[in-house]
C-alpha cells in the first residue's frame, strides 16, 4: 500500500489546505419552474417579456 508521501510533498499537503480554505462549502438555493427547469424558464421569460411591453390594456 502506497502512503500519502508517495503522491504529495509537504507543500503539496499546504497548497490543498490553502484551496480548501478559500473555497468553503456553501448554501445554493434554486429557483425550479412547474416544468423542472430553473426559473425563468424560457416560456417564462417570453411570458414577462410580452407582459412586461403590452401596457396592460385591450386592443
Amino acid at each position: 500500500m502506497q502512503h500519502l508521501s508517495d503522491f504529495a510533498s509537504a507543500q503539496d499537503v499546504e497548497d490543498a489546505d490553502d484551496i480548501l480554505f478559500a473555497h468553503p462549502i456553501r448554501t445554493v438555493t434554486r429557483l425550479v419552474c412547474a416544468c423542472g427547469a430553473d426559473h425563468p424558464c424560457p416560456e417564462v421569460r417570453f411570458a414577462l417579456m410580452v407582459k412586461g411591453t403590452t401596457s396592460g390594456g385591450t386592443r
